[in-house]
């Protein structure tokens, strides 16, 4: 589950954080029809609230992606499209504004729709159940200021877009499916924006990352991207057919029934209040993706070919703001344990005990390593071993917000926009710091995206991740190289947890 102030992807606003005033419109041909954007008064150009892929309503509701309609004249792509139907993760967030089931819709900015250049799409995180590609936080006027095109989209979340039903093809996996659409509806129509569809680049944090594990070990994924940057996630949270079974169960007796042709028919307000009842539960597991020998024939670890390079990174705190609702310490303290195994989770609290970081907390350490760190470590070993080129980068700026360098805190400077929507919250107290770490990383994704590599001229010498040398950039407030991302006595005490089973 990819969850967190940042992961968690609340977003509810849908303003943009630089004015369209004054914009003048530009207009594109797509291969469904023609949509007008707008040239920023700093000369970004944007288009918003393209359809990627038919409504998933009424019959559609639980069938895979089909291709959007085509339309005659101009269609105005001014504005977002709508998020998609989802409740707050925790009862302190905002509601998510303009919700439907009709949420298949992207949006592009671009420095110019001549050229070819690199393509970032960002995949949102939300747990898989909350979040939306519209926060003013991805604004993506760094990237385009960087010669590079951003796409940003909604995919079908919770109940509507895991909800596994055997006589249903991929409909535990619907979010994937979703996501693979958008990416071929980037590969047929981004030249149209001034990008190359052969140098796309997946980019995404938490829920986004955990998917983009997912989709390296999806048959029909290949080919849909070159390169990807994983941020806090790993091929995680996978189940069988059976667990996914259970919690389609659980979702019809709350609906009260237990016929499943009703999960048609219900209102999309019915369905959701029954998804978020089972997401609140902390006895149950996540909606996790289904290896449902359809889209995901075995465990993405086993899938993976080595023909996409990877950047993967993590936070130093992951945990320390989910373990802060009792629900989720509940849940992932349960999980981590079931996980590992009681010899293997007495084992790790010990390691981890004898080698305290000043300002962690044990516990949390050791649910980070559950979470996310050991999956993505696990996740450049097995690609590695596949031939891909890998690097690895560790988030640890205290003063990026109140928890220190926790799960989320590092998106607002992934887009440079701070404190502009509800997905990050407030600015870091050190705004000089921030848009110069900002920066810095903004140049080294940009960098892996258009060259394979997130060297830079700040930082020329990045060493490649191997199981012998496991170099690591720090992003903090001087980036450095350190030798690892985990302490080596951490990472040893894994040895022997399966990490099928973690991930």
């Amino acid at each position: 589950m990819a969850l967190g102030t940042g992961g968690f992807a609340p977003a509810g606003a849908v303003a943009s954080p630089r004015s369209d005033r004054a914009a003048r419109s530009v207009v594109v041909a797509t291969r469904s029809g023609r949509v007008r954007g707008v040239e920023r008064g700093d000369g970004v150009l944007v288009w918003k609230g393209m359809p990627y892929a038919a409504p998933p309503t009424g019959p559609r509701r639980y069938a895979p992606p089909q291709p959007a309609a085509s339309w005659t004249g101009v269609r105005d792509a001014s504005e977002y499209g709508h998020a998609a139907p989802q409740v707050p993760l925790l009862p302190t967030l905002p509601e998510t504004p303009n919700q439907s089931e009709d949420c298949l819709y992207l949006n592009v900015w671009s420095p110019s729709t001549t050229g070819k250049r690199p393509v970032i799409v960002w995949i949102h995180g939300g747990g898989f159940i909350a979040g939306t590609g519209n926060d003013p936080t991805f604004d993506g006027a760094q990237y385009a200021q960087r010669d590079c095109v951003l796409v940003t989209f909604n995919y079908r979340l919770g109940a509507f877009g895991s909800l596994y039903q055997p006589d249903r093809y991929g409909s535990g996996n619907l979010r994937l499916l979703d996501q693979m659409a958008a990416l071929r509806w980037v590969r047929d129509n981004i030249a149209a924006f001034g990008g190359d569809p052969c140098a796309v680049t997946v980019m995404g944090e938490s829920a986004g990352a955990m998917s983009i594990g997912a989709l390296l070990g999806a048959p029909k994924a290949r080919g849909l991207f070159r390169r990807a940057i994983i941020q806090s996630g790993g091929p995680r949270p996978t189940e069988t057919t059976e667990v996914a079974s259970a919690t389609r169960e659980e979702v019809l007796r709350l609906l009260g029934t237990t016929d499943a042709s009703r999960l048609m028919t219900v209102t999309s307000d019915e369905l959701l209040d029954a998804s978020a009842r089972v997401s609140a539960d902390p006895q149950r597991p996540e909606y996790g993706h289904v290896i449902d020998g359809q889209v995901l024939p075995r465990h993405p670890l086993a899938a993976i070919d080595g023909s996409v390079d990877l950047l993967i990174g993590t936070c130093s705190k992951e945990a320390d703001p989910l373990l802060m609702s009792p629900v989720f310490q509940e849940r992932f303290e349960t999980l981590a344990h079931r996980a590992t195994g009681d010899r293997a989770w007495d084992r790790l609290l010990k390691v981890y005990e004898d080698t305290a970081l000043p300002g962690h907390t044990t516990l949390n350490d050791v649910i980070s390593g559950w979470f996310v760190v050991m999956p993505s470590i696990w996740l450049a070993e097995y690609a590695h071993r596949a031939g891909a080129r890998v690097w690895q980068y560790r988030f640890d700026w205290a003063g990026a917000g109140p928890l220190g360098a926790a799960h989320g805190s590092d998106v607002q400077l992934t887009f440079g926009n701070f404190g502009q929507g509800d997905f990050t919250g407030s600015a870091p107290a050190d705004l000089a710091t921030a848009r110069a770490l900002s920066s810095t990383m903004v140049d080294s994704f940009t960098s892996f995206a258009r060259t394979g590599s997130p060297s830079t001229r700040a930082l020329p010498h990045w060493p490649a991740f191997t199981p012998r040398g496991r170099a690591c950039l720090s992003f903090d407030v001087e980036p450095r190289l350190v030798p690892d991302r985990l302490l080596e006595a951490r990472r040893e005490a894994w040895d022997g947890v399966d990490p099928f089973a973690v991930c």
